[in-house]
């Protein structure tokens, strides 16, 4: 007897008549923010080994660094209104408000 395995599928798209997944919104909002915090990973982790980077993201804010990584207008100006003088102190407000895991860092200067 031959046994076949499928892999699970969820419709996430709503279905005419209002019919389907009634919480694609949600799922959606989750996805979008997973992907966001991927972003901010990538920004910090640059910012960790680049220190051009760095300035430019604590001491500046620059928004077009920002924007490069393709953080969100929302993202970009929640970012600017933390008030940190170190990566650290950035990373560490990040984690506090997002849940993102802690990167370990260690500043050179």
């Amino acid at each position: 007897m031959s046994q076949k395995f499928q892999t699970p599928v969820m419709d996430i798209l709503p279905w005419p008549q209002g019919q389907g997944f009634a919480g694609a919104t949600a799922w959606w909002d989750y996805m979008l923010s997973k992907e966001e915090s991927r972003r901010i990973d990538n920004l910090m982790g640059v910012a960790l080994l680049d220190p051009d980077v760095s300035e430019r993201l604590v001491k500046g804010r620059d928004d077009t660094l920002l924007a490069s990584f393709g953080l969100s207008k929302e993202t970009r100006s929640w970012l600017r209104t933390i008030p940190a003088k170190t990566l650290v102190e950035l990373a560490d407000a990040i984690v506090s408000r997002t849940g993102l895991s802690p990167v370990i860092l260690t500043e050179a200067s």
